[in-house]
């Protein structure tokens, strides 16, 4: 008999052949698993997923040399984005969305005076700028940092101006996030 002609509800062992129903979890004649559970398939689909967007997803080298030669926009630190973001500012939520949107993906060469360093792990830094004096706040993050400019990262302080090229991956807490960044000298 071919499945067809089976009645509604029962198919055939795979390991055996044997007629076992269909919501069977287990072949009653040889004991072979018949289904796969539903938290398996979901691991499966979650590991799965993983591993396509780490092979899809450019290495961190690839984004940071694509950084060194990318063109750098025109894009102030001050004037109307830091009008934009700024606290007590006369733009509203939906007005930095706006901007937002317009810069995402920008790249900027920018000295900016450094409020705070932090180490994010080997070789990964972020410095967060001061968002005062008429320039906008930034959050910039350094990742793969070479041997011989973490001495730099090290001795920065609160004031000290930091050179970098980056790009413009949106905005937190009205400043503009940056990632990847490299330091300029």
């Amino acid at each position: 008999m071919t499945e067809e002609q089976k009645p509604k509800g029962i198919v055939s062992c795979k390991a055996c052949g044997k007629d076992v129903a269909k919501s069977a979890k287990v072949c009653p004649h040889c004991g072979k698993k018949l289904k796969m559970g539903m938290m398996l398939k979901l691991f499966l689909g979650v590991v799965g997923i993983a591993i396509l967007a780490s092979v899809l997803s450019p290495s961190t080298e690839d984004l940071l040399k694509e950084l060194q030669s990318a063109q750098v926009s025109d894009l102030s630190p001050r004037g109307e984005l830091y009008e934009t973001f700024k606290f007590n500012s006369d733009f509203t939520d939906l007005n930095r969305e706006d901007k937002e949107k317009a810069i995402k993906g920008m790249v900027v060469e920018w000295s900016l005076p450094v409020y705070e360093v932090r180490k994010l792990g080997e070789n990964k830094y972020k410095v967060q700028t001061s968002g005062s004096d008429g320039i906008v706040g930034t959050f910039v993050t350094f990742p793969n940092v070479p041997q011989e400019d973490i001495e730099t990262f090290n001795t920065l302080k609160t004031g000290d101006f930091v050179n970098f090229k980056g790009k413009i991956t949106g905005t937190f807490m009205r400043n503009i996030e940056i990632e990847p960044a490299i330091l300029l000298k």
